[in-house]
Formats: C-alpha cells, structure tokens, sequence
C-alpha cells in the first residue's frame, strides 16, 4: 500500500506542504474507507453510519485537491504545481 511511503515523502516538505499533504491523505483514506465499506455483503446501522461518516469527510474535505485541477485554462500541469 501507499501509505508506509508516506512519512519518508512528507519528511522533506515545509510546514505549508505537509499540512496540505495531510489534508490529501485523510481525503483518499476517507474516499479508500468509503469504498471498502459500501463493498460489504452485509450493513448493520453501524456499517451504515461508518458509511455515512466517511461521505461526509470525504465531500468535506474534496476541495483538497481543487488547485490541481488541470483545464484548458492550465497549459501546463506542472506550471500548476510549482503554485503549490
């Protein structure tokens, strides 16, 4: 999986940049959650407000990620992430 690697990747970023890493890691678990929990053969009213929780995080915290948004307006994806 993904995340073992990630401490070593946010140990050589500033403050601003980890902050902002943290907050795209806790987005993609809550998405990764989400996912394998709807996949359950079986939903209990617990699986369903563990459900209903990481929906919520995840529309809460989904603008994350709205500054890498790439569209015709953005030439180049890269010119966009040294922005960040």
């Amino acid at each position: 999986m993904i995340v073992p690697s990630c401490p070593a990747a946010a140990s050589n970023l500033l403050v601003s940049e980890r902050i902002c890493f943290t907050d795209a890691l806790l987005h993609v678990k809550n998405l990764v959650y989400f996912d394998r929990m709807v996949q359950y053969g079986y939903h209990s009213n617990a699986t369903i407000i563990y459900i209903e929780i990481f929906l919520e995080q995840f529309y809460h915290d989904k603008n994350v990620f709205s500054r890498f948004h790439a569209s015709k307006s953005t030439p180049n994806v890269m010119e966009a992430l040294k922005t960040w």
